[in-house]
C-alpha cells in the first residue's frame, strides 16, 4: 500500500489512502500508455505465459481480438493530439466525423477555480484536422503531464463493418491552466482481416473541465508530513507490492491492500492525529500531529504498534470521558483500547468476530448514549475455498456464502455484547461485506445501516426502536454489483440523505457481457445483472417515502474506475456536496492511467 497525504490548492488538507495506486509519470513530454503486466509465477516457480493461457483468438472472443487491434489504432490517433502528423493513414477514403473538440459548447458551471463546458451540438467535419489543431494550438510551448486514454466499452460486429463505443479522456497542462476532456465516441470501422480503417466518428457526449492553475488541484505532501520518521524510509515508502512478496498472506483481503486508517485528536492538543493499520507482520502506526503540520510516529510509546493483521480502525469516545478511544478490526477480533488521559492506550477487551474482518462503523443504534460497533466480514474462515468452484457453490452475481457481520452493543464502562441476532441483523448476513455506513435516512430519529457487499446485493437495514429490517429490495437500493463502500450526503439539498455506492467499472466487462456467446442460455434479466457489475458507481437519491431512485447516469458519476471508497465533501466551499473517490488496484510497474 502506498500511503499518501494530498493537499488541495488553497483549500486545506485532505488525507487519502489509495490502495495499489502508482505515482504518475511526470516527464514533461511523455504520453502515458498502458504497459503489459508481468505474468505471475506458475506452479513450480516457472513463469506462466499469459499469451497462451489467455488468448482471445483461441477462446473465440472476437470482440476482444478486435478490441486489441482497435486500441492500437486509437493509440496512434490519440498521439496526434500532442504531436504533428497526418491521420489519413488511419482513416477510410470516405471518412466523416463529428467535431471531436466541438466549437460550440455550453458553460455548465464556473467558480473562481473551475469551469465546466458541455456539448450543445456538434457539426460534421470532413477531417480531424480542425479538432487536432485546436488542441495543438493550446499546447503551443511546453506542456506537462500529457495523458490520453481510450476505453472501448462495446463492440458490435457486422460482415465488413464493426461498430464500437468508447470513452475518450485527454488531459494536459498549459502555462496557465489544467484541462481535462471526457467524451464518448461511436466509431464505424472498415475491417479487412487485421487491417482496420475508421469510417466515421460520432460524438454523443463531451465535457471539458478547465482549472485556472497550471498544476493538479491536489499535491502529494506525504514526505513533508511524515518523511522525517524512520518508518517512512524503511517501510511506508515501499508500497504494497514490495511487502506482499515478503510477508505472510493468510487472509484474502491482504491481496487487496485495504488496511484502513482513523483520524482523531488522541492527545487533546486540538490537532487531529492518524492511526494507520498494516499488513500482518508490519507494526501499526500512530502519527501525532505537530503544531507545524508535520507528524511524529508514536505507536510504540502509546502501546499500539501491534503487528496483527489489522483491517480497519476507529478513533471514537466509547466510554464518554471526553477522549478518543481506539478500536481495531484484526483477523478474528475487535481490539478495544481505552485512552488513558491522552498519554497512551491500554487494551480493554478483544471481541471475537469472523476471521476475515473488513471495516468498522460506529453509532448509538439504541439511543442509550453509548456508541456501538458494527464490523463487516468478507470471506469465511476456509482460506478462500468458498470462493469459486470449490467448497460451497459460489454465485458470482448473488453470493450468499460470505462471513457474517457482527453488531456489538456498548452498555457503558467498555462492556460490549454481541447482539446481531436479537436485533434482526442476521437477515441476509452472509454477503461478502466490505463496508457499512450509519445514517438516519428516514428522519425518524434513529440510526439506520447500509452495508456494501461484493458479488451482489447490498443491505439497507431500517432501525425501528433498536430492531432492524432489511428493506434494500423494496427501497430500491440493493445495487447488485461489486459493492466496496457507501457514503451518505444530501447532494441535492432537499433535507434527505442520499447514498453513493462505490463499485467497479470495467471496459472489458461491458464489451464481453454484451456478446451473444456470453451465457447464451441465460435470460436477459440475468445478463443485465452481469452487465450492471461493469457499470461502475451508483448515486441513489432519497425520495423521502422510504425509497430511492438511481440518478447515477444523469448525474455523471458512474465512472469511478475500480473504486474502493468515496466521500461527500464540499471541496470548493460552495455549500454543495462534491464527491471524492479513491480508486486503484495492483497494476503494472508503470502507471497506466487505467485505474
Amino acid at each position: 500500500m502506498r500511503f499518501r497525504f494530498f493537499r488541495i490548492a488553497g483549500l486545506g488538507l485532505i488525507v487519502a489512502l489509495l490502495p495499489g495506486c502508482k505515482e504518475p509519470v511526470t516527464s514533461s513530454h511523455q504520453v502515458q500508455a498502458k504497459e503489459a503486466e508481468e505474468p505471475p509465477p506458475a506452479e513450480g516457480g516457472q513463469t506462466s505465459d499469459w499469451s497462451q493461457i489467455d488468448d482471445p483468438k483461441a477462446d473465440g472472443w472476437e470482440s476482444e481480438v478486435f478490441s486489441e487491434l482497435a486500441s492500437a489504432h486509437l493509440k496512434k490517433l490519440g498521439l496526434l493530439f500532442f504531436e504533428e502528423g497526418d491521420p489519413t493513414s488511419l482513416l477510410a477514403a470516405d471518412f466523416t466525423c463529428d467535431e471531436v473538440i466541438p466549437a460550440r459548447k455550453k458553460p455548465d458551471f464556473e467558480d473562481d477555480l473551475v469551469s465546466v463546458e458541455r456539448l450543445v451540438t456538434t457539426e460534421k467535419d470532413t477531417s480531424l484536422e480542425q479538432s487536432l489543431a485546436r488542441i495543438q494550438t493550446e499546447l503551443a510551448g511546453d506542456s506537462e503531464k500529457r495523458y490520453f486514454k481510450f476505453k472501448i466499452i462495446r463492440v458490435d460486429r457486422g460482415n465488413d463493418r464493426i461498430k464500437s463505443e468508447q470513452l475518450f479522456s485527454i488531459s494536459y497542462q498549459t502555462e496557465t491552466q489544467s484541462i481535462e476532456i471526457q467524451s464518448r465516441w461511436s466509431i464505424d470501422w472498415l475491417s479487412d482481416g487485421e487491417d482496420l480503417k475508421i469510417a466515421s466518428i460520432g460524438v454523443s457526449d463531451f465535457e471539458r473541465t478547465i482549472t485556472s492553475v497550471p498544476s493538479p488541484l491536489f499535491s502529494d505532501v506525504t514526505a513533508s508530513i511524515i518523511g522525517a520518521n524512520d518508518c517512512f524510509q524503511s517501510q511506508l515508502s515501499f508500497g504494497l507490492n514490495h511487502w506482499l512478496e515478503r510477508l505472510p498472506v493468510r487472509a484474502m483481503l491482504n491481496r487487496f491492500g485495504t488496511p484502513g486508517l482513523a483520524m482523531g485528536d488522541v492527545n487533546g492538543d486540538g490537532l487531529d492525529d492518524l492511526y494507520l493499520c498494516q499488513e500482518p507482520g508490519l507494526p501499526n502506526r500512530l502519527f501525532l500531529q505537530n503544531a507545524d503540520g508535520t507528524a511524529r510516529e508514536a505507536a510504540h510509546e502509546w502501546g499500539v504498534d501491534w503487528i496483527d493483521d489489522s483491517r480497519s480502525a476507529l478513533l471514537v469516545d466509547l466510554d464518554n470521558d471526553g477522549d478518543q478511544d481506539l478500536v481495531v478490526a484484526t483477523y478474528g477480533a475487535l481490539v478495544v483500547a481505552v485512552n488513558e488521559n491522552g498519554e497512551g492506550f491500554k487494551i480493554a477487551t478483544a471481541l471475537p468476530t469472523s476471521g476475515s474482518t473488513a471495516s468498522l462503523a460506529s453509532a448509538d443504534y439504541d439511543g442509550d448514549g453509548f456508541l456501538d460497533l458494527y464490523v463487516c466480514a468478507y470471506v469465511k474462515n476456509d482460506d478462500g475455498s468458498s470462493l469459486g468452484a470449490s467448497g460451497e457453490h459460489f454465485v458470482y452475481h448473488d453470493a450468499r456464502n460470505g462471513a457474517p457481520n457482527s453488531l456489538f452493543r456498548n452498555s457503558g464502562d467498555l462492556n460490549f455484547t454481541e447482539v446481531t441476532g436479537e436485533t434482526g441483523l442476521t437477515a441476509n448476513n452472509h454477503r461478502w461485506s466490505f463496508s457499512a455506513s450509519w445514517e438516519d435516512f428516514d428522519n425518524d430519529g434513529d440510526q439506520d445501516l447500509y452495508v456494501a457487499n461484493d458479488y451482489g446485493r447490498n443491505n439497507l437495514y431500517r432501525n425501528d426502536e433498536g430492531i432492524f429490517t432489511d428493506i434494500a429490495a423494496e427501497a430500491g437500493v440493493e445495487d447488485s454489483a461489486s459493492g466496496m463502500a457507501a457514503s451518505w450526503g444530501d447532494y441535492d439539498q432537499d433535507g434527505l440523505m442520499d447514498l453513493y455506492v462505490s463499485n467497479m467499472f470495467s471496459s472489458a466487462g461491458n464489451r464481453i457481457v454484451s456478446q451473444e456467446q456470453f451465457k447464451p442460455e441465460s435470460d436477459e434479466e440475468l445478463r443485465g445483472r452481469f452487465l450492471r457489475f461493469a457499470r461502475g458507481n451508483t448515486l441513489l437519491r432519497n425520495l423521502g417515502n422510504g425509497s430511492f431512485t438511481d440518478t447515477s447516469e444523469s448525474a455523471g458519476v458512474t465512472l469511478g474506475r475500480w473504486a474502493w471508497g468515496s466521500n461527500f465533501i464540499d471541496v470548493n466551499n460552495d455549500s454543495w456536496q462534491d464527491l471524492v473517490v479513491a480508486n486503484g488496484y495492483l497494476s503494472s510497474d508503470e502507471d497506466s492511467g487505467d485505474l
